[in-house]
């Protein structure tokens, strides 16, 4: 029976070519994109999972409200995890993290660059389940200037061999300022799927520059709790011990009790994150790294299931059109005593071919697509995840779902007809399936009109987001890292920087946008209200360089040396100092003590970080040494050569530092960057959604042409035009289309609505998307149509009224 089934199968296809090839094709695609979106959401869950202790691990983060801003800190005070291990009987251990950002390394002859370092309390190969390869976990992080690298690390600087090989331990690296480490140990490079990594670890212990401040977001702050401990009792332990040092801090630094505290506004409490959730949960500010977003894994699978819902929409739609014209083939067997059992099975057993090929041609698509889907995503995805449980369960389910769709309405409703009305061609199922199909068309037009309006919405945010005016000319504006090393040599080599014709301006500073150095509560004089700011170091020709307005005030001055007391403020920092006017005097907390700072200036609002935030009060110091960046702005054109002349300069000066640098205006794009992932995501899928729905379009078109053969010879014997002919077998299809335009508009902009509310600067959903898309779904419907029209509205009446 089985092989009967397959032959029959086999001629039916053999006989129907086209239609075999539309649905082929149209299944492979929705498999293949459905089964990289299953990599993708199944890499993205995966993160922190292969610690052992992962369930018991919480990361504190500190939110609420804090000088009147929202406060969404993924760090917190140095003393809180000390304090929570020694108060809180349910947390076993603590570790704290803090990273220095880009610095420079060194061995002997050879100079680096790093992303940055880890600073780390002793316990962290106890606290994770990083691998060492080398070194004790108790002792390589136990000494001030112990250092602990990766293998690929070890690689770069020692050209090291393997586990085997222990002749980098002992080594001595140079990093920024001359500070030597020790390499006391050796780690196994950290998983992808950690939502930190890192290459160099130095102990905690090195770092003797942080305040004991329960409010600084100094360190990433992580417990690990004991077995069966309730989270709701840990969160009232964590809550009472933070509510109790910040009172006692509060009395002691600020005069003032935890009531007043609060009725000036502020409530801050400790957060605890499960760290399984930290990747795809957690956006807070000061993250260690950028995390994944829930919502783009919830939007990507979306589309996901609407692209394996339109696949499976044309080969249903395609299957069923095909198999209501075997009611003749039907009647014939059913006569011949073909039970109904017999006749489903053969009509699901033709579906499972449809899907099982196409499911393995979809593997095989997946695994020359893995490349480029990882350039697009930022993905390292490997072969080896496609054996794992939950890759294959949904290949199974694909087929199964698919198969049983498209091949239950032949099954379990042609079969149920009379043979004897079957080969009168007396079959009334007509109307029903054709208004199922209408239906099912309805729907993918409605799925890809949606996607259209999205993609276009995407891109027209992202579009303004490049032209939006960041409050400074970003272009031209060259950033060099690392210029701490130049030391003495700094005003030298700014000197002769300058005297270059390519070099415009030049300026030390702490950080550049779009980076922030570092915070500080300030007060103005007079009150007892502190306020959260952002704190630049910066020297005289900053505001030049980097094209800074000056909306009050005076810029810091050469001429007076009394400028290093002075403070410029933005107009947000002055907006919500209530300070109208310069000349004013604020103090702050420099860790050390308070000080004092007469404020000489406001600045026009620039960005310095993402425009998905509103802007941040910011403060500007004038620094008597070199900051760790310098803005030098360039003239336009030929940047690379300038880029080179800058890098001669300085090697002069910089005593064998590594040359690093980035562009200002290529780092904001960066802040960007995820968004502009998605954009070209979206743009890609929904052109693939698009061509699957052409493509059941087209398919279904060809069988409309087929059906009404004799009608359209008809009509062009009674003198019907070709155009007549195509806008007759068009207008159906376009009625569809109009009515899924209609239910998708208000649907799409209701979703896209919410994705932008995430934007602190955003685009209105105008008008003319929606008929764009409108237009667009038209225009491809009648371009399906009219491709398998053309033939049957041109050809001869006598050869279609002969076709019956």
């Amino acid at each position: 029976m089985l092989k009967n089934y397959l032959t029959i199968a086999l001629r039916y296809f053999v006989r129907h070519k086209v239609f075999t090839l539309i649905n082929i094709t149209g299944l492979t695609l929705g498999i293949t994109c459905s089964l990289l979106i299953v990599l993708y959401i199944q890499d993205e869950i995966a993160y922190d999972r292969f610690h052992t202790d992962a369930h018991r691990i919480y990361r504190i983060a500190a939110t609420g409200i804090l000088e009147g801003k929202s406060l969404r800190s993924s760090s917190v005070g140095f003393p809180v995890g000390p304090a929570m291990a020694a108060g809180c009987p349910d947390i076993e251990s603590f570790l704290r993290l803090t990273r220095w950002e880009t610095f420079p390394i060194r061995y002997e002859d050879k100079a680096f660059t790093e992303n940055y370092l880890l600073l780390s309390d002793p316990n962290f190969f106890r606290f994770w389940d990083f691998k060492l390869v080398a070194g004790h976990p108790d002792s390589v992080l136990s000494g001030p200037r112990n250092i602990v690298i990766t293998e690929s690390a070890a690689r770069r600087y020692f050209g090291y061999e393997g586990p085997h090989d222990t002749s980098p331990l002992g080594k001595t690296l140079v990093l920024a300022q001359g500070y030597l480490a020790n390499v006391a140990g050796i780690a196994e490079d950290p998983p992808l799927q950690s939502h930190f990594h890192f290459t160099h670890i130095l102990s905690l212990s090195s770092w003797d520059d942080h305040a004991n401040n329960w409010t600084d977001g100094a360190v990433y702050t992580y417990i690990k709790v004991r077995d069966n401990t309730d989270r709701d009792t840990l969160q009232a332990h964590v809550d009472t011990i933070y509510k109790k040092n910040l009172a006692e801090q509060l009395r002691t630094m600020a005069q003032i009790d935890i009531d007043q505290f609060r009725e000036q506004g502020n409530d801050v409490k400790p957060t605890l994150q499960p760290l399984t959730r930290i990747h795809l949960y957690s956006a807070l500010d000061g993250e260690i790294e950028k995390n994944g977003d829930i919502r783009d894994v919830y939007i990507i699978a979306t589309i996901g299931f609407f692209i394996i819902t339109l696949a499976c929409i044309n080969f249903t739609n395609l299957f069923t059109a095909r198999s209501a014209s075997r009611y003749k083939e039907i009647g014939v067997r059913k006569a011949a005593g073909a039970q109904n059992a017999r006749l489903m099975g053969q009509f699901l057993m033709e579906s499972y071919i449809y899907v099982l090929v196409a499911l393995v041609l979809s593997l095989l698509l997946v695994i020359v697509l893995l490349g480029p889907f990882n350039y697009f995503t930022g993905k390292q995805l490997t072969l080896g995840i496609m054996g794992s449980p939950v890759f294959i369960l949904c290949a199974l389910l694909f087929v199964i779902f698919t198969g049983a769709v498209a091949g239950s309405y032949p099954a379990f409703y042609l079969v149920q007809f009379n043979p004897a009305e079957s080969l009168r061609g007396k079959l009334r199922a007509g109307m029903r399936s054709y208004g199922i199909r209408n239906a099912l068309v309805v729907f993918q037009f409605f799925i890809s009109t949606g996607l259209i309006i999205a993609t276009l919405v995407v891109y027209h945010q992202l579009a303004y987001l490049r032209r939006v005016d960041v409050g400074f000319d970003k272009t031209n504006l060259v950033n060099l890292l690392h210029t701490k090393n130049l030391g003495k040599n700094a005003a030298a080599f700014k000197d002769e920087l300058l005297q270059h014709p390519d070099i415009v301006s030049a300026s030390f500073a702490s950080r550049l946008p779009p980076n922030v150095d570092w915070q500080a509560l300030v007060r103005p004089e007079g009150t007892t209200r502190d306020f959260l700011v952002n704190v630049y170091e910066v020297d005289h020709d900053h505001f030049e360089t980097m094209g800074y307005t000056l909306v009050r005030g005076r810029n810091f001055s050469r001429e007076l040396p009394y400028d290093t007391l002075a403070v410029i403020l933005n107009e947000t920092a002055a907006r919500n100092l209530n300070i109208e006017g310069v000349e004013s005097v604020i103090t702050y907390d420099a860790g050390p003590g308070i000080r004092m700072r007469n404020i000489i200036g406001i600045v026009r609002d620039f960005h310095f970080q993402s425009l998905k935030d509103s802007i941040s009060p910011v403060a500007f110091l004038l620094a008597d040494i070199p900051g760790w960046e310098m803005a030098i702005r360039i003239t336009p054109g030929d940047t690379e050569r300038k880029i080179e002349t800058i890098r001669a300069i300085f090697s002069k000066y910089s005593g064998g530092a590594p040359f690093d640098y980035s562009l200002v205006e290529e780092n904001f794009l960066h802040e960007s960057s995820s968004e502009r992932k998605m954009g070209l995501l979206f743009t890609l899928l929904t052109c693939i959604a698009i061509f699957i729905a052409c493509f059941g379009l087209l398919g279904l078109s060809a069988f409309s042409v087929e059906q009404r053969t004799k009608e359209i010879g008809i009509r062009k014997a009674l003198g019907a035009s070709v155009n007549q002919i195509l806008a007759l077998l068009n207008a159906d299809f376009l009625k569809l289309v109009i009515i899924a335009n209609l239910l998708a508009w208000p649907v799409a902009w209701w979703f896209m609505r919410r994705w932008l509310d995430q934007f602190a600067y955003r685009v209105s959903i105008e008008w003319w998307i929606f008929v764009a898309a409108g237009l667009l779904t038209i225009s491809i419907a009648v371009l399906s149509v009219s491709l398998q029209a053309y033939g049957a509205a041109v050809g001869k009446p006598v050869d279609s009224l002969r076709n019956d």
